[in-house]
């Protein structure tokens, strides 16, 4: 890399630095693009070299932030056999659940802002840049099992592992993390034989 892209690089990252701290401490809606260059240290008209608008950055964070837990999380689950595909896709789960309790502030800023969108186009660079959805597939199709409306069936899986996980990690509400994985983790598999063929 020559020096010309290093430089654009550690701007890049500077920004986006910046922005997940205001975003986190602020909230996206009470943050400006003059807050978030303020912070970096750079011009206004910098950041639009690099990004559209605030809701671009925010995208790119959620897509970079989530497709870090989900590599850490696919690597993790490709160290151990498994008998099921419930199996596999209950570890994955767990596995992204224990980070973002390690994480509450993480989990609260992708929680609110990831889409379906967002989630179905996140790039997971080392693992040959395929997307959480390619994952999903290859899982489904090792398995040998047919389903119908796969990405239905991720989506739903996504959402209740978002929805429930939210509450029981930050507030310990209406159970703790370790009493809801139990329930999560049966309806995680009663969801996947629901589009089972």
């Amino acid at each position: 890399m020559g020096k010309i892209e290093e430089k654009k690089r550690i701007k890049k990252e500077a920004l986006l630095y910046s922005a997940f701290e205001l975003f986190t401490e602020k909230g996206i809606q009470n943050t400006s693009i003059s807050d978030i260059v303020k912070r970096a240290k750079m011009a206004k008209g910098t950041f639009y070299l690099y990004f559209k608008d605030k809701y671009d950055i925010r995208d790119r964070l959620i897509a970079g932030k989530a497709s870090v837990l989900f590599e850490k999380a696919s690597i993790e689950v490709e160290k151990r056999q498994w008998d099921t595909l419930e199996e596999r896709v209950v570890a994955l789960a767990d596995n992204i659940v224990d980070q973002l309790q390690e994480n509450p502030v993480l989990l609260k800023f992708i929680s609110k802002n990831l889409s379906w969108a967002v989630f179905s186009s996140i790039r997971i660079a080392e693992m040959d840049n395929r997307n959480c959805l390619d994952i999903f597939q290859e899982l489904l199709k090792k398995s040998g099992r047919e389903f119908r409306n796969e990405d239905l069936m991720v989506f739903m899986i996504v959402e209740l592992v978002n929805a429930t996980c939210y509450h029981a990690i930050l507030n310990g509400q209406p159970v703790s993390v370790e009493e809801l994985k139990p329930e999560l983790n049966t309806a995680i598999c009663n969801i996947i034989r629901q589009f089972e063929m």
